[in-house]
């Protein structure tokens, strides 16, 4: 009897998961060019994707398609953005609070991924305090 091994069989699978991430100022885009973050709670692993800007002067472009970040799963990951062009002057996160509206709560809210799963995500509110990338977030949070 003879026994064969195929290398699909040894690769395990992938253990991520999808983020769809759209960065709205109000309009159903920003305007600006964005890194968008994607930061594991715990651990502070990040990852990064960029939005491209909507307008450019007087001329106004369609809005921009979310931005598909691949993230580790599963973990408990908080999302934010800072702008370009002046990243330490502006910056926004997923409070869950509506674009362009007052936010009665400026922490940030994390969602837990699941590997497969696909998520959806919109940065717009420009309160929340930001978490330093690469480390454990220790700015506030919810779930």
């Amino acid at each position: 009897m003879v026994f064969t091994l195929t290398l699909a069989a040894c690769v395990p699978k992938p253990r991520t998961a999808t983020v769809l991430v759209n960065f709205d100022l109000g309009a159903g885009g920003s305007g600006f060019s964005a890194t968008l973050y994607a930061q594991e709670v715990s651990s502070g692993k990040t990852f990064k994707g960029y939005y491209a800007a909507g307008s450019h002067g007087l001329v106004v472009l369609p809005t921009s398609a979310p931005v598909a970040i691949q993230v580790d799963a599963p973990g408990t990951y908080v999302f934010y953005a800072t702008l370009i062009e002046a990243p330490d002057d502006y910056h926004y996160g997923d409070t869950g609070c509506l674009p362009a509206s007052d936010c009665p709560l400026s922490s940030l809210v994390a969602i837990d991924v699941v590997p497969g799963n696909i998520y959806r995500v919109t940065i717009s509110d420009r309160t929340p305090l930001l978490p330093t990338p690469g480390a454990p977030v220790r700015v506030p949070w919810r779930r």
